[in-house]
């Protein structure tokens, strides 16, 4: 499940994705969790950062 969040957001154009965007994904298959836990997870252990933006908060891979 954490490998296809974190390569939806690798694959955007600038590797960052709106939260909203992100939250209204479906699970991916083999993740029981669900997204918001998923998304909870990568923030938590600093592979994404929350970036505050004037259209609501913007994740974006904390790696170079």
């Amino acid at each position: 499940g954490r490998r296809a969040v974190l390569s939806l957001v690798r694959r955007s154009r600038h590797r960052q994705v709106p939260l909203r965007e992100l939250q209204g994904l479906r699970a991916p298959p083999g993740a029981a969790l669900g997204v918001p836990f998923l998304l909870h997870d990568l923030l938590g252990e600093g592979r994404l950062l929350r970036v505050p933006s004037a259209a609501g908060p913007l994740l974006r891979l904390a790696e170079p």
